[in-house]
């Protein structure tokens, strides 16, 4: 009696070089394993089954990691869509490193009633559904968004109104540079569920960074605003931007941000270069450098309690991406347009991409191009880097405008070999290896054989094996 073969669609099994074994990994389950060479094949033989009967042996397993109950621990969304609204673009520092023209944006602020047409709209959408998540979704972001507390304040306010009028829940996430006085301190604990502050390492690595326009730095007045915020119930975050120089601190970071702030957690981001970041003297890190200090970091911060994050490397989806970018995100400019990403447009156009999506007209009006939006997530599925990738359902692509834009090199790039690494680790972890994690990152040959694997997917292997 022929065995019927189960599928693991509509995901794949993926399988990464390990030096002498190999991490199997499905994301459709949540399923990892360590296998050696010979089980690895058994495995590729469930995709052959007309060339050769696969053993009993080898469907148990590949049933186990295909077709069991998903890990609830990671089979969890995490693209829901937000409204993000910038109520301004300018911003009260001159980061060396910013790539968003926020040091030479006019100090234009968005007119609250501007934002209450969408706001009603997107809360009115929610209150309609059934079922799903009933969560209206603000993020503020700039520029910096306290420059405008006037407008942020009444934007808040209004949320709340329309969100219970609608029978829904307003929830309310800011990033901010940490310069601001004390009521914006205020402000951000009682009416702000999540703030992501900025804090790019010591005081030194910090205020070279982050300077005033007058060329002082801000790390006291940053740590301050964070110890404030501490001090209410909310959920913190701090973000740190690290380069070349600042890389192997990534340790004793974790240790001193856990311990002296206590965050929920800390988000390790590589720096994007600029024209500003290079006249300073500041490049990316090594993305080999950077994944043995996150899991280092990882490490230091969970005996804190303390999360550490890295968006495109996080175990959660699966998610067709981990940018805004596709999610059905709506972003609210000052001026009242309405774009589906926060960067300057003269970017995305410059890759081929039209992601203006509307405005706000004079009258109040919301009017949204729903057929370009659509468009824009069904898009994200033509990602020829990823499509081999293990990450393809986590990552997912990464900034669809920096990083897989359409005409993007089909080869990995520098934030790919780092998320690579990291998913690959933290899988490790997840199954009890995390030593063998370590070994493989700090061996060189071990780390770029499985950062640079050509094809993931146990399907091409298995023509070879």
């Amino acid at each position: 009696m022929s065995r019927r073969v189960p599928r693991a669609d509509p995901y794949e099994v993926f399988a990464l070089p390990l030096q002498d074994r190999w991490l199997v990994f499905a994301p459709g389950t949540w399923s990892a394993a360590l296998m050696n060479h010979s089980a690895l094949g058994a495995l590729a033989e469930c995709l052959e089954p007309d060339h050769r009967a696969p053993s009993l042996e080898a469907l148990e397993l590949f049933q186990a990691l295909t077709i069991a109950a998903p890990d609830a621990r990671h089979a969890r969304a995490d693209a829901s869509p937000k409204l993000v609204i910038m109520p301004t673009r300018a911003c009260n520092i001159a980061c060396v490193h910013c790539d968003f023209g926020a040091a030479d944006a006019p100090l234009t602020v968005l007119d609250p009633r501007v934002a209450y047409p969408l706001i009603d709209r997107v809360a009115a959408s929610l209150g309609r559904a059934r079922g799903g998540d009933r969560t209206l979704r603000v993020h503020f972001f700039g520029g910096e968004p306290v420059v405008a507390l006037r407008s942020l304040k009444a934007i808040v306010a209004h949320a709340r109104a329309a969100a219970r009028r609608h029978g829904v829940r307003a929830r309310f996430e800011l990033t901010t540079n940490g310069v601001c006085g004390e009521a914006a301190r205020r402000f951000l604990g009682e009416e702000i569920d999540t703030v992501v502050v900025s804090l790019d390492g010591d005081e030194a690595t910090h205020d070279a960074m982050r300077p005033r326009r007058d060329g002082r730095g801000t790390f006291a007045e940053v740590a301050e605003t964070i110890r404030v915020l501490r001090r209410y119930p909310i959920e913190l975050c701090l973000r740190t931007c690290v380069t070349d120089r600042s890389v192997e601190a990534m340790p004793m970071l974790a240790e001193r941000f856990s311990a002296e702030f206590s965050p929920d957690a800390i988000a390790f981001e590589p720096l994007a270069e600029t024209d500003g970041a290079r006249a300073a003297g500041l490049h990316a890190p090594d993305p080999y450098a950077f994944a043995r200090g996150f899991m280092a970091a990882e490490a230091i911060a969970a005996e804190h309690e303390v999360r550490v994050v890295s968006g495109p490397a996080e175990l959660v989806g699966p998610r067709a991406t981990s940018c805004p970018l596709g999610t059905g995100s709506l972003m609210l400019w000052p001026d009242g347009a309405i774009t589906a990403c926060y960067l300057d447009p003269g970017r995305w156009r410059s890759r081929g991409l039209e992601l203006s999506l509307g405005r706000v007209d004079a009258s109040g009006a919301v009017r949204v191009n729903s057929e370009r939006l659509a468009r824009i997530a069904s898009s994200l599925a033509d990602t020829p880097r990823c499509a081999r990738c293990f990450c393809r359902y986590t990552c997912a692509g990464g900034c669809h405008v920096e990083q897989t834009p359409p005409g993007c090199a089909p080869e990995y790039d520098d934030r790919c070999v780092a998320t690579r690494l990291i998913t690959a680790c933290r899988l490790m972890v997840t199954i009890g290896v995390g030593s063998e994690a370590a070994d493989m990152l700090f061996s060189a040959s071990a780390a770029e054989a499985l950062a640079l694997h050509a094809d993931d997917r146990l399907r091409s292997w298995a023509k070879v094996l």
